[in-house]
């Protein structure tokens, strides 16, 4: 006969890795916008750095996380998930502290840098290990309620790190580096007091001869372009706004921050959204008209940058990025045998686009103002648009997508 478990027990014994990963996801991606906008005002008024500047230190954290993304791939084949979720949350809020405490632009861009490096052992991790074992409608709902969990974080990070900075601008770096210890706190507390979570043993490994072939859909190539394209527009949305909104329109910083709030509640609308609707499983279509609505939109923002323009067409630009984003993990995961090494060219991609967003804005917008960044802009989502064409117009690509149509 089975001994009744404590009712302490019997509770914990409830919940699973989607209870852990879910609110660990809200508070990391939470605490880094508002560090991401936060940095902006702080780098501005307390350093007296110019948009380049801000620029290359979002630059950076993009870009040492789109090289730790694979040189911290081996950590991953020999480390389980929730362990790399510790490391990373402790690591960054050391570095999040020094950054606090340092007077010099050099070493807060390089230090922000080194933040963006040690997220390289969250994302990826967290995004194989919550798809792993699962296929069709259950990852579906899986990616969308992730896609949701991270979201929250951008709908209310602008909101707070506004506010925060309006009171004082170390605030929202203060906040964000709280916030980013408490994730490491709970992952902690979840793999010593969960059963489930204690005993799980996935950890990432490379494919091997005697796995099931792989069976992605080839809509992933298009997918992975749109990716880049709109993270592009998005790491120039991330310089530019706050800057422009303030500087030209003359918003403080509180309302700059629910401004910022219009697309991020538009993004979570368009997970949930997808996570329900799954006629787009299989279509190169829907791929392709997300690009050429960001083009659209972008035309507008370019023609015309005033408050009511930003306040219509940052939500949409909100749902297109979003839709770009949900194709590039669904597609990219579906039927695949090593699926955190395709998260890692997933986050390294949108990585690479919010990199060459930052520094192609930062720059254009320095020299030329608001306009000229998003022209350019546009020139990157145009090719992007053209290169998903040409690959899905390809013959020897068509018999792959028919294939992948029929597969969903």
């Amino acid at each position: 006969m089975k001994t009744p478990l404590h009712p302490a027990r019997a509770f914990l014994s409830r919940f699973g890795r989607m209870h852990v990963i879910v609110p660990v996801s809200v508070l990391n991606s939470s605490a880094y916008t508002i560090v991401a906008l936060g940095l902006v005002f702080y780098m501005r008024d307390r350093l007296g750095a110019g948009a380049s500047a801000i620029g290359m230190a979002s630059a950076t954290f993009n870009g040492l996380y789109f090289i730790g993304c694979f040189a911290l791939r081996p950590v991953g084949l020999r480390v389980v998930p929730r362990y790399s979720l510790v490391v990373s949350s402790a690591a960054a809020a050391v570095l999040l502290s020094l950054l606090l405490a340092s007077e010099s632009i050099t070493a807060v861009v390089l230090l922000y840098g080194a933040v963006g490096f040690t997220v390289a052992l969250f994302w990826p991790p967290i995004m194989g290990w919550l798809s792993a074992a699962v296929e069709g409608r259950e990852l579906n709902r899986r990616i969308s309620h992730f896609n949701l969990a991270w979201s929250s974080g951008v709908v209310l990070g602008p909101l707070a790190a506004g506010f925060l900075a309006q009171w004082r601008l170390e605030a929202p770096l203060v906040a964000g580096t709280t916030m980013v210890g408490v994730v490491g706190v709970v992952v902690l507390f979840a793999s010593v007091f969960l059963s489930e979570i204690r005993s799980d043993t996935h950890r990432d490994r490379r494919a091997t001869p005697d796995d099931a072939p792989d069976a992605s859909t080839a809509l992933r190539y298009p997918s992975w372009f749109g990716l880049v394209s709109s993270y592009i527009v998005l790491g120039a949305l991330a310089v530019v706004v706050p800057l422009h909104a303030r500087g030209t329109i003359g918003l403080a910083e509180g309302a700059v921050g629910v401004l910022l709030l219009t697309r991020g509640l538009a993004a979570a609308a368009a997970f949930w959204a997808m996570g329900v609707w799954t006629g787009w499983h299989g279509r190169a279509l829907p791929v392709v008209a997300a690009q050429v609505s960001l083009l659209a939109l972008l035309a507008l923002l370019a023609a015309n940058g005033s408050l009511t323009s930003y306040l219509i067409v940052l939500p949409l630009l909100g749902l297109a990025i979003a839709a770009s984003y949900t194709f590039s993990v669904y597609h990219g995961v579906a039927g695949a045998s090593d699926r955190t090494r395709r998260m890692a060219i997933h986050e390294a991609l949108l990585t690479l686009g919010a990199v060459c967003g930052a520094l192609l804005a930062g720059r254009l917008y320095e020299g030329y103002g608001a306009r000229a960044a998003y022209l350019g802009c546009m020139a990157a989502t145009s090719v992007a648009i053209a290169a998903q064409i040409a690959v899905i117009a390809m013959p020897r690509r068509s018999r792959l997508f028919r294939r992948a149509s029929r597969r969903a």
